[in-house]
């Protein structure tokens, strides 16, 4: 409809001149005759220059069409300021021919001479802006090469990263991400070496490293950087994130995460995160990145040997759940809990299935899913490294609130009724405690306790820390108070 209207006025301006062009010329109802002698011939000449000047505004006209049209169907640019440099160099040139034809056709004058002599003045004014020349020239190129378009991130030189935001006659207008606005001249930039962020698709990928020592194993740490990429919001899930080992540098091995973002701007805060995931997981780990130290021996070295071992004790002890055990009972929990690994996609616990046990996630990332009536299952949460779940099952008894799917390989403790029992047997300070904990995570969703209306009338009653620990003491066995 843009399209029609702005043809519209060039057409109908050419037929309304070559009418009028026509009677002059065939004296169409005498209008000729009025006019006196000696304006007559210059009548005929102003007609003809019209109706070339009406006629190239009318394929100027079109040919922009054409460009837009061109443009829209490659969707090469998706913002409403359009660069016009292609459709005003071609407006030029038509009307430069139109220009040609006026003088060869209307005062029938040769060509050759005229050519020569602006060809001449042509070499004269090259050399005095020569370099304007060829800012014009590269911009033309690289409007119709389509290398940049509006809204790419390219890097003009190792310092200068910005967003195209216009192209001129002469520039190239970037925008940094700091907010600047840089003038590049077109010439400058085709004639280096930049690099267009943005193409052939705006997803690109970002590395980041991370050197961990040699006692830890490769594959256990690969897991972790891995885990932490996918639990990073923004992080793209394909292509998937990769995790490769770069070198065997000094103090340790030198890990290379790589992982996809939508756009180059997204690299900055999605590899901040990434960063901070990878750094808590390897904490929950027990695994902290090297840094440059001096190991002065006194005595015999000892022997350095890959650490295979899991300390689970340390990672229980620096999760809130269980810190109102002693550490000979986190070291109990530790020796007599399961530790099991789970490949990627395996179901863990099935929402609604009976359970007396809880997991606590060493490694990996978990996707919590919940049933939803008629449809496909709907992910509600995700679990990482330092997380657990399952805790309303051992304490009270209770059917899985979820199902909980392994999203990567997971290693996960497993302490159950047997192990815990015990404990607090032995430590009933830990009882209210573990109570209190409990409730304040189970006080936004009390409809996962309240199974019976009799149910929600006693923890509107009691409240939830008390009602949770009058169900442990129905499930061990005991009065708790």
């Amino acid at each position: 409809m843009g399209d029609g209207l702005r043809l519209a006025a060039p057409f109908i301006s050419f037929l309304v001149i070559l009418a009028l062009t026509w009677a002059v010329d065939h004296d169409a109802g005498g209008l000729v005759s009025l006019m006196p002698a000696k304006a007559a011939p210059y009548a005929r000449i102003i007609a003809q220059i019209a109706a070339w000047l009406a006629a190239a505004w009318l394929v100027a006209a079109i040919f922009g069409a054409i460009v837009w049209q061109f443009a829209r169907r490659r969707s090469a640019l998706k913002q409403n300021k359009l660069p016009k440099l292609l459709i005003d160099v071609g407006r030029l040139v038509i009307f430069f021919g139109a220009g040609l034809a006026i003088v060869s056709q209307v005062f029938n004058e040769p060509l050759g001479g005229l050519l020569a002599t602006s060809g001449v003045a042509a070499a004269i004014i090259g050399f005095s802006v020569q370099k304007t020349i060829a800012d014009v020239v590269a911009g033309v190129g690289l409007n119709i090469e389509q290398t940049i378009k509006l809204g790419d991130w390219i890097e003009a030189s190792p310092d200068l990263i910005g967003k195209v935001v216009e192209v001129t006659w002469r520039t190239t207008h970037l925008e940094t991400f700091d907010g600047h606005l840089v003038v590049v001249p077109n010439s400058t930039l085709i004639s280096g070496h930049f690099t267009n962020l943005s193409a052939p698709e705006r997803a690109m990928r970002v590395a980041k490293s991370v050197e961990i020592e040699y006692e830890v194993p490769s594959d256990r740490v690969i897991e972790i950087l891995n885990a932490a990429m996918i639990a990073t919001e923004g992080v793209l899930t394909y292509p998937p994130p990769e995790v490769y080992i770069d070198s065997c540098a000094d103090n340790g091995i030198v890990y290379s995460m790589h992982f996809w973002v939508v756009d180059y701007p997204e690299t900055f805060s999605v590899s901040t995160n990434v960063f901070v995931n990878a750094l808590k997981f390897l904490d929950q780990a027990g695994i902290s990145p090297v840094y440059p130290k001096t190991d002065v021996m006194l005595i015999e070295p000892f022997q350095r040997h890959i650490e295979r071992r899991i300390d689970v004790a340390g990672l229980l002890r620096r999760m809130p759940f269980f810190t109102a055990f002693e550490p000979d009972a986190l070291a109990a929990l530790a020796r007599d809990g399961l530790l099991r690994d789970f490949p990627a996609h395996a179901v863990i616990v099935h929402e609604d299935e009976a359970g007396s046990s809880l997991f606590v996630v060493i490694e990996g990332v978990l996707d919590v899913t919940k049933k939803v009536a008629g449809r496909p299952d709907r992910r509600v949460g995700r679990l990482v490294p330092g997380e657990l779940f399952g805790e309303m099952s051992l304490l009270t008894g209770a059917n899985r609130s979820a199902t909980v799917t392994a999203a990567t390989r997971a290693v996960l403790l497993e302490i159950g009724k047997p192990q815990l029992e015990p404990l607090l047997a032995t430590h009933p300070e830990a009882i209210t405690a573990l109570g209190q904990l409990v409730a304040g995570r189970a006080a936004a969703n009390e409809n996962l306790l309240a199974i019976w209306p009799e149910e929600r009338q006693e923890i509107a009653r009691m409240g939830v820390a008390a009602f949770l620990l009058a169900k442990m003491g129905q499930f061990f066995g005991r009065a708790l108070s």
